[in-house]
């Protein structure tokens, strides 16, 4: 494994002669641990801007309020991106200033001092790459929405505002737009009004009530209507909407109130902020963002009541919402601590989704966390408080980590409880792991050092081989810890362990109370589940690389199935084989979900007369949907008249999960698996549309005419999905240059990005080629979302790669003139 970086070794002891022994703790460096250094305090931001948006323009006024931070400051430094700066007042005074393409730096005349409240005035103009983004103004078609929106994360607000652009840093921002009356503005914090300016434009007004980062300054311009809510806690809110999308404010705002009541019970510290705002922007390149009082996300996400069986914005919604409280109220110092913001949004993502949606949802969430945390640990060991984590790590590992901490403290009462003094201790201030640390320690008086020590600043995970036996009065688990035992993972080595050799391993254990280097300590419950239905348990602190458990069984009773960490606390790899038999009654009675999941799971080996009678009544019994695609993957190919038929019934399952799994697992299909499929060309859900049209087509090509009758007109959900599904295959099969037009013309910028990739995409299919596609993917691929000029590089790629299309891109770039960046992006296509 290749580990980037050097280690970090902490002397921890040294006292005593020098015989003895060096404790020690070790870490990955990390670049970027440290928050960066500034030498002024800004305290407001006050942003009076106009905009040109068909050429991308902004004219801008900036007024910084700041007090020095050091007792001589004899230049400021500020972030600002090819801004052209027209004018600089320093306290109402011109001032020398430097302006590169990266930064501005302002030379005072005489020193600043401590102490003082010093204000910068800086007049200037922009045209944005990244941080604002103009929309539609130049479809030639006047088609698309044409709105300006701002995405400052990470720090990109730089590129339209010169600013000290840092998360280390929290300000009051104020701004002050002029823009065409026709159109609705919206900022963070109060609206204060607006003003007529008698020649067709308005002036708003907005100003927050507290600091927060700059990177969370937004500004967002279109057209809209909005709904006025509020929380019953009397938080306002204002549901921004596309006025001709009204059908779909109520499945898309699902939950919206209920999510700030919840969360203020649940955290216990009330939203912190003036009100909340949300507004769907298009082209949008993540799924949202959090900016305080005023998250924007994509359009894609505003679905009508059928597009909520696909995908819906609920959990994106509850994500942004918890940023509030974790991000905005309380934001890291740095990107080593960039986790103490996503995980917790993930987390209470999850917590309000348990709460609306069950148990069992909040479990598979956990489950998707799990393997995607054990996936990223063969690639890597970084920790989450890292900034080179990345997004597993940051996002559902850290989640996955916060409700291990919850299980170690023992109940969901401690926990709230130091997340509030949490809260409170810091709000509107910067925050690192370790004030999380102290906060617990405060008020639950535990001492988790060794928790924060294995799961904050060290990656990987324990690995436990797990063995099961029964002696005549008690069951015996052997646990054993098989992960690599290194430096960066688990704990310090403390003292030495020795083993016992013999040929039994439940005599081959530690009986010390040492520990290795790189071995995991965490509590483990395990239980023994009786036929007569009694169950007898047992928690104990696994901390050892082997640990003998034994749960007494006076009373001779029959043992039906074994748990080791029942309901999967514990992020980690088990292996522990079981007979079939005790398989078997786990899949068929374990009280939870996953534990019944893992016993369908393990069964994949197993040959399929032996297990199909079990897997058909688990399928039977189940509710929840990952247990029953599980059956489906393991049956699919059986030809056997029960799986087939238990096949044709999950494509009629009521859980449209379980009738997309079913579709995706079937690659083969007789005439009575089509039979059940055609079905689904009317079903509800549009993805099940789209995927069932093609499958019967590629498998029942004689009857592709008849399939495309049936589900024309369907425009679909995110990216028209069913449409353009439907065009490719109309075209492939009668060659008609209409189908190829509407997906050409779908493929323009008058549509959204989503649209545009999925047109792309099935032209590539069909190897439909004109000089039409080469204009719109060379569009694309000079947008700043890359969620659109990735796709669109690469179709453009692949008729570049052949001879007979070649010549006419190379011959189309040519015939154009460019921008030095667009020239850089394009000269790969010309020269092929």
């Amino acid at each position: 494994m290749r580990i980037k970086g050097l280690l970090f070794v902490l002397i921890i002891s040294m006292g005593g002669a020098a015989s003895a022994q060096i404790k020690t703790r070790s870490y990955l460096i990390d670049p970027r641990r440290d928050p960066r250094e500034h030498n002024v305090d800004f305290k407001h931001l006050r942003l009076e801007v106009s905009f040109n948006p068909a050429d991308g323009l902004v004219k801008g006024k900036v007024t910084h309020r700041f007090s020095p931070l050091q007792q001589r400051v004899d230049s400021i430094v500020l972030d600002a991106i090819n801004i052209r700066v027209k004018e600089i007042l320093l306290d109402g005074k011109p001032v020398k200033y430097k302006n590169d393409s990266s930064y501005i730096t302002v030379f005072p005349s005489v020193a600043l001092t401590v102490g003082t409240t010093d204000s910068m005035v800086i007049t200037y103009e922009a045209n944005p790459l990244k941080g604002l983004y103009f929309i539609g103004w130049n479809d030639p078609n006047n088609m698309s929405r044409k709105q300006i929106w701002s995405q400052g994360q990470g720090t990109d607000n730089r590129c339209w505002i010169p600013m000290y652009d840092e998360m280390n840093d929290k300000l009051i921002s104020e701004l002050i737009v002029k823009f065409d009356k026709e159109y609705k503005v919206i900022s963070n914090g109060t609206f204060l009004g607006s003003k007529d300016n008698k020649d067709g434009t308005l002036t708003w007004h907005y100003s927050m009530t507290h600091p927060h980062a700059p990177y969370l300054i937004m500004l967002g311009i279109g057209k809209y209507d909005i709904k006025e809510t509020k929380s019953k806690s009397g938080v306002p809110m204002h549901l921004y909407y596309y006025p001709e999308w009204k059908d779909r404010v109520e499945p898309t705002y699902k939950y919206a109130e209920q999510m700030v009541d919840f969360y203020e019970k649940e955290i216990g510290v009330p939203y912190g902020w003036e009100s909340y705002s949300q507004i769907p922007v298009q082209d949008y390149m993540f799924g949202a963002m959090e900016n305080t009082t005023a998250t924007v996300f994509g359009d894609f996400y505003f679905v009508d009541a059928r597009s909520y069986l696909d995908r819906f914005y609920v959990g994106v919604d509850a994500h942004e919402l918890a940023h509030q409280w974790f991000g905005d109220l309380i934001t890291a110092n740095s990107d080593a601590h960039h986790w103490l913001q996503e995980s917790f949004a993930t987390y209470y993502d999850q917590l309000f989704e348990r709460e609306f949606f069950g148990e069992e949802t909040f479990d598979w969430y956990r489950r998707s966390a799990e393997n995607q945390a054990l996936d990223e640990s063969k690639k890597n060991n970084f920790p989450i408080a890292h900034s080179e984590a990345g997004a597993v790590r940051h996002y559902p590992k850290g989640a996955f980590v916060l409700n291990m901490l919850k299980y170690v403290c023992g109940d969901r009462e401690t926990y709230n409880r130091a997340i509030k003094y949490y809260l409170q201790k810091h709000k509107y201030e910067n925050v690192d792991s370790q004030d999380l640390l102290r906060a617990f320690e405060e008020t639950s008086g535990l001492s988790l050092d060794w928790f924060w020590e294995e799961w904050v600043y060290k990656g990987g995970e324990p690995n436990y081989n797990v063995m099961y036996q029964e002696s005549n009065n008690a069951s015996q688990f052997l646990v054993t810890q098989v992960q690599d035992l290194t430096a960066i993972t688990g704990l310090p080595a403390q003292g030495a362990q020795s083993m016992m050799a013999t040929n039994d391993p439940f005599v081959s254990e530690t009986h010390s109370e040492n520990r290795p280097l790189g071995v995991y300590k965490m509590p483990i419950w395990f239980e023994v589940h009786y036929t007569d239905g009694t169950v007898s348990k047992r928690q104990v602190m696994i901390e050892k690389q082997s640990d003998l458990i034994s749960i007494p069984n006076p009373d001779h009773k029959k043992t039906d199935y074994v748990l080791f960490d029942p309901g999967n606390n514990v992020l980690k790899t088990v292996s522990f084989n079981k007979p079939f038999e005790m398989l078997e009654a786990q899949a068929l009675k374990a009280p939870q979900m996953l534990d019944r999941y893992d016993a369908v799971l393990a069964m994949k080996s197993i040959p399929l007369d032996k297990k199909r009678a079990v897997l058909i009544k688990a399928f039977n019994k189940e509710t929840f949907h990952a247990v029953k695609e599980e059956v489906i993957a393991q049956l699919v190919a059986d030809n056997n008249p029960e799986s087939v038929d238990l096949l044709k019934k999950a494509l009629r399952d009521k859980d449209v999960l379980v009738r997309k799994a079913a579709l995706k697992e079937l690659h083969e299909t007789t005439p009575a698996f089509l039979s059940e499929m055609e079905p689904l060309l009317k079903d509800s859900s549009y993805d099940v549309i789209a995927a069932a049209l093609e499958k019967l087509c590629y498998y029942n090509p004689s009857k592709t005419t008849q399939y495309l009758d049936a589900s024309k007109n369907t425009e679909g959900t995110m990216g028209r999905n069913v449409i353009t599904k439907w065009l490719e295959i109309a075209y492939s099969n009668t060659g008609d240059k209409q189908y190829a037009d509407r997906l050409i013309a779908y493929s323009s910028d008058s549509y959204e990005f989503r649209t545009r990739t999925n047109a792309m995409t099935a032209l590539k299919r069909c190897n439909y080629f004109d000089v039409k596609l080469v204009e719109n993917c060379i569009n694309a691929i000079l947008s700043s979302n890359t969620r659109l000029s990735g796709p669109a590089a690469e179709t453009l790629s692949y008729f570049a790669g052949q001879d007979k299309y070649k010549k006419g891109i190379s011959d189309y770039i040519s015939s154009k003139t460019w921008t030095s960046w667009q020239k850089k992006k394009l000269d790969a296509f010309s020269a092929k």
